[in-house]
């Protein structure tokens, strides 16, 4: 292990750990900055993962840039509060420390003193990691069980919900959206369909709780929602951190809620039977679209999504058509933009004409190929001096810090 001379500070917190426990990052700053005052080390870097969960290191920026100037000798040795805020999983634990020990990075704990370098403080460090991991399952575990019971109790568990406000942990009707929820469901069962809906709502200039523009999924959502009508559902989706969306739960929990609904019963029956009724699985299309995600709206920039529309000729035989369709005209109607629309086979003709072209040109190949290159050189520049400027800015901010903290911590304790 090289001399400690440069230390690099990793903070972390979950959202969850913040709530219960109150360690903030803030808290942990202050006590290893003074940690490293004690010792004379100058801080390299401070990196900071703040309402992230301990569970893995995949899913953490301020973990993956650490990681990489692990092998670039920044510093000697890595700070922690507490060996949890580095994982609270034992194997990205003991992942983590072999990576440090391999270039030679010490790990050092505030809150646990032991040397990694000694076969006992590798045993205690291993140890310790098991206790993390177990701390975290048990918090994870209790947190869930919170959140049921709110939910068993008609409680509302958080998030925005177009229509309500949330006051106090709890939802309180905001009378201005409710009754564009009350317009929705009204629409839809006179028969109008979703995108009918959603553009009728842009057309009106209503917006989203986030200012945005109604979209197709937007207004089945609204229709979905169960807390319209009164009711609170939870556990829709089984182990959501490994199978997402596709760990539907046959028997979520379904219980009338302490908030008052918006949707009478009536109306919400209504609804709902036109949506099974109305309800098919998406159709997997085997036609080959060559430029998704590739082209772009001449209007409003947004992607160009891929359509098939199907006209039945006179001799009842069926002929299919391929297009690509504005994304905002295809989700939100015309008032997010215009019906720009491109037959897929012109569209590609002209594309596959053009690099046939190019292809065949070694001139024009070369000239083309420098011209990206120029092109990507440029932005590269322009996001350096970005960065450069944003390094420069932080330097500032911590300077200002250090001499801020130095002056208060020359004030008498009153």
């Amino acid at each position: 292990m090289h001399e400690i001379k440069r230390v690099a500070i990793y903070c972390r917190v979950s959202t969850e750990e913040q709530a219960t426990e109150g360690y903030s990052i803030s808290a942990q700053l202050q006590t290893l900055r003074q940690y490293t005052q004690l010792y004379g080390w100058e801080i390299a870097e401070e990196y900071v993962d703040e309402g992230i969960s301990g569970k893995n290191i995949s899913g953490r920026p301020a973990m993956q840039k650490l990681i990489s100037d692990v092998e670039k000798d920044k510093f000697q040795a890595v700070l922690v509060w507490k060996i949890s805020r580095l994982s609270r999983n034992m194997l990205d634990t003991l992942t983590l420390l072999d990576k440090f020990e391999d270039y030679g990075v010490k790990f050092i704990s505030y809150s646990e003193n032991f040397d990694t370098g000694s076969p006992i403080g590798r045993l205690v460090v291993q140890l310790m990691a098991s206790i993390a991991e177990m701390e975290r399952n048990t918090l994870s575990e209790n947190v869930k069980l919170g959140m049921k019971q709110r939910a068993l109790e008609g409680s509302w568990n958080g998030g925005v919900v177009f229509g309500y406000d949330t006051i106090e942990k709890e939802l309180v009707i905001n009378k201005k959206e409710a009754e564009i929820v009350q317009q929705i469901y009204q629409l839809y069962a006179n028969g109008k369909g979703l995108k009918s809906i959603a553009n009728y709502l842009n057309k009106a200039g209503y917006r989203t709780k986030r200012n945005c523009y109604f979209s197709i999924n937007g207004v089945a959502q609204i229709l979905d929602n169960v807390i319209y009508n009164g009711k609170i559902s939870w556990l829709k989706v089984e182990n959501w951190d490994t199978k997402r969306r596709r760990g539907k739960n046959p028997n979520p929990i379904l219980v009338e809620g302490q908030h008052e609904a918006i949707i009478s019963d009536e109306l919400w029956s209504m609804v709902q039977a036109r949506r099974k009724s109305k309800s098919f699985k998406q159709r997997q299309s085997n036609e080959p679209f060559l430029l998704s995600s590739l082209l772009r709206c001449p209007d409003c920039g947004q992607g160009m999504v891929p359509a098939i529309t199907t006209n039945k000729r006179k001799d009842g035989t069926k002929k299919k058509y391929r297009y690509y369709v504005c994304s905002n005209f295809h989700n939100k109607g015309s008032s997010a933009c215009r019906a720009n629309s491109i037959k897929a086979y012109d569209a590609e003709y002209e594309v596959i004409n053009k690099i046939e072209k190019i292809l065949s040109n070694q001139n024009q190949l070369f000239s083309k190929l420098q011209s990206i290159n120029t092109t990507s050189i440029e932005s590269l520049n322009q996001l350096n001096s970005e960065l450069k400027q944003l390094e420069n800015r932080l330097s500032e901010i911590q300077e200002y810090r250090i001499v801020t903290w130095k002056h208060l911590s020359k004030r008498p304790y009153q």
